[in-house]
């Protein structure tokens, strides 16, 4: 694969989200293969980034993200922190 900007062939996939275990993504970042995108996630995240100009292209896939997960929380009505953190 090679940059639709400029041509170079070191393009980094983009992790979007919170990892879990940075350690075991530390080898992949090291190596420029990986490169964190940030927590929040969008509908239009872009999926790789070229090591040499910066530019982001494609599409982030959705099985990166539970989707049908979100509609379970309602917003309009938040949470009670003391309900999260067991105190």
């Amino acid at each position: 694969m090679k940059c639709p900007n400029c041509g170079k062939s070191s393009i980094a996939e983009i992790f979007w989200g919170y990892p879990a275990d940075i350690d075991s993504m530390k080898e992949s970042l090291d190596k420029k293969e990986v490169i964190l995108g940030g927590c929040c996630v969008t509908d239009h995240d872009p999926k790789w980034e070229c090591n040499s100009c910066n530019h982001q292209w494609g599409n982030r896939e959705d099985d990166e993200v539970d989707s049908d997960n979100t509609s379970s929380f309602d917003f309009d009505q938040g949470f009670n922190i003391n309900e999260v953190y067991d105190q």
